[in-house]
């Protein structure tokens, strides 16, 4: 169960480091990446795409532990 819990939060990380990373458009572009709906909405957008990247990279690397048991059986 340990090996789930470390590959879950690499997951996680992998897709909170890149949501992060595209985030960094709302210094650069202030007028688009405003706080209310639509901006908000505009930053999800633009961050969503590097996100799932990462985190398709890490399952790449990392597939998921096996879970209970062996395997053998």
């Amino acid at each position: 169960m340990n090996s789930l819990k470390v590959w879950l939060q690499g997951l996680a990380a992998a897709g909170i480091s890149a949501f992060a990373s595209a985030a960094s458009g709302a210094v650069a572009l202030p007028a688009v990446f405003t706080l209310d709906r639509a901006g908000l909405l505009n930053m999800v957008k633009v961050a969503a795409v590097p996100a799932m990247l990462a985190v398709f990279a890490y399952l790449k690397s990392s597939p998921l532990p096996q879970v209970g048991g062996s395997g053998k059986g």
